[in-house]
């Protein structure tokens, strides 16, 4: 193996413990809320969301004694099942947050208290779920959270019918109404303008940094893009994140420009399917940096765009929340994923067959027949995204070295 540095680190940060400590300050009501949630929309009710989802990737990015085999995750996953709440009903994301709702460290302290719980199911089953854990939870504390649910229609084809997002917008809509009655507050239609505008600017710049990796050799790899994902997720509809997207875009055109690389001698590169494996991301960089191999592209950082028509935000804003990657057709997905693997030049995929969450392991069953049919080399290796007792840290680092060496070998296309 060669002797190859860990990826090189970015300069721009965004401080997410201070952004967590606005919302404490703020005095206004906080949405507990699943990733696929319309932000901008709760936003322009005066409520500001929070996303148990990013507190749990905390949790597993991040140790108490800085050891990724011992992240945060591990012990507050130990509460929620002590306490009953149990995988597959819920994912080692849902366990990991309840287990610090029920009294587990957590290295901010928890998230801010909720005032209401909002899942969106576009994405997935399970957040119902935890909302509805959440909400029990709190009521055996004496504090009323109501679990408001957004229903949506699976995306089977290439788009909805005249018709089909009806019911999705009527929903969104009467939450509208009861949030705002319920707080106190108003929807403010010019201001969700604004919201929205600013959610599409964020974005763009967001696609446009994950853009650059399509150099060869790449200014960044995925391991930072994982960290870099966290204001799309988490910030979006505020000037906060433009401004960080705008900083980390000068950053990498910079490097670009200087002909500075992730990796000094990339050979090989990478696209990860499905979520990380937020413990052992930094383990798994270097893992493949020492082999000159670099992550440029994942299917989970680029599930996280916005666009919107300004023209139309409404509209626009049901549209993209109704559907996305885990709400198509498995056909479209595989479609997807082959087009990032053209426009990355991608030698391999590795698969992370996800012990706790179905839904991508849905898709990355029914995406390998399809890469196998296309010739795109593949790896699928189990795990989990933030449970440490399902990483296998010999076997992995084995499965890797004989994929990459084996794409090494392998002869230059024509």
């Amino acid at each position: 193996m060669s002797t190859a540095p860990s990826p090189r680190k970015l300069h721009t940060r965004f401080d997410i413990f201070a952004w967590y400590e606005s919302v404490r300050a703020s005095g206004r009501p906080v949405a507990w809320c699943s990733a696929f949630a319309p932000a901008e929309v709760l936003l322009a009710c005066g409520v500001i969301p929070v996303y148990p989802e990013n507190h749990a990737a905390m949790l597993g990015a991040l140790s108490p004694t800085r050891d990724p085999a011992n992240p945060w995750s591990g012990d507050a996953i130990s509460a929620a099942e002590a306490a009953g709440h149990l995988g597959p009903k819920l994912c080692s994301y849902a366990q990991a947050d309840i287990g610090v709702l029920l009294g587990a460290g957590s290295p901010i302290a928890g998230l801010p208290p909720p005032d209401l719980f909002y899942s969106c199911d576009s994405q997935c089953s399970v957040v119902a779920r935890w909302g509805d854990a959440v909400a029990g939870i709190e009521a055996g504390q004496g504090r009323d959270i109501p679990h408001y649910l957004l229903q949506a229609v699976p995306l089977r084809s290439d788009a909805y019918v005249p018709g089909q997002l009806s019911g999705f917008r009527a929903q969104l809509r009467q939450h509208v109404d009861d949030i705002c009655a319920r707080f106190g507050t108003r929807f403010d239609e010019a201001y969700f303008a604004k919201i929205v505008a600013m959610s599409d600017t964020a974005n763009r710049l967001w696609q446009d940094c994950l853009e650059l990796a399509r150099q060869k050799p790449s200014p960044w790899t995925n391991t930072d893009a994982f960290q870099a994902m966290a204001p799309i997720v988490i910030a979006r509809g505020s000037e906060l994140c433009i401004d960080y997207y705008r900083e980390l875009h000068q950053e990498l055109t910079a490097r670009v420009n200087s002909h500075s690389h992730a990796i000094a001698n990339e050979r090989i590169r990478l696209l990860w399917d499905a979520i990380p494996i937020w413990p052992r991301k930094n383990w798994l960089a270097s893992t493949c940096a020492a082999l000159d191999a670099a992550f440029v592209c994942s299917t989970y950082t680029h599930s996280w765009w916005f666009q919107f028509d300004l023209d139309q935000p409404w509209e626009s804003v049901t549209e993209r929340y109704a559907w996305n990657t885990m709400n198509r057709s498995g056909a479209w997905v595989l479609d997807w994923t082959k087009d990032l693997v053209r426009d990355y030049q991608i030698d391999g995929i590795v698969c992370h067959w996800n012990r706790s969450c179905g839904i991508w392991n849905s898709y990355v069953k029914r995406r390998l027949p399809g890469y196998r049919d296309a010739g795109i080399p593949h790896l699928v290796i189990e795990a989990d995204m933030v449970d440490p007792r399902a990483f296998d840290e010999a076997r992995i680092s084995n499965q890797l070295q004989e994929f990459i060496g084996q794409l090494g070998s392998r002869p230059c296309p024509a």
